[in-house]
């Protein structure tokens, strides 16, 4: 999983370079007999509610990782900036430019209300608001 998490790292880096800051890049690993990830991205530029978005991140993935790698996750999920779900992850960690955070995963099941072993947390910002002018 570190070859895959520095692989994910790039694909943060270079997603925040061509679109803008990603506010949650997260991987959680759910309870289940199959050992997969999910991966939870939310930015401002991200629109949970429209394919390319998901495309966006997807071709990302296919141009960095190999299907092995691939087969470690089993969905990917966009919310959008607004929803309680990114302000909780927010709340409970600060992670910036290249570093990765190992939680335990019952940081996460009370709130999401399922059995989350681990978590992988990438990006987890707040973005301050630029100055208002008067």
């Amino acid at each position: 999983m570190k070859e895959i998490l520095e692989k994910l790292k790039s694909i943060v880096v270079n997603l925040e370079k061509d679109h803008g800051p990603i506010l949650i890049f997260a991987l959680f690993l759910r309870e289940d007999p199959l050992e997969k990830w999910d991966i939870v991205v939310s930015a401002s530029w991200l629109n949970p509610g429209d394919m390319n978005a998901y495309n966006t991140i997807i071709d990302r993935f296919r141009g960095v990782l190999v299907q092995a790698d691939l087969m470690q996750f089993s969905r990917l999920v966009i919310l959008d900036a607004n929803d309680p779900v990114v302000s909780f992850l927010q709340d409970s960690c600060v992670i910036t430019n290249g570093h990765i955070e190992t939680l335990p995963g019952d940081v996460f099941s009370e709130k999401f209300k399922f059995t989350i072993k681990s978590a992988c947390v990438l990006r987890c910002q707040r973005l301050s608001a630029p100055p208002t002018v008067l």
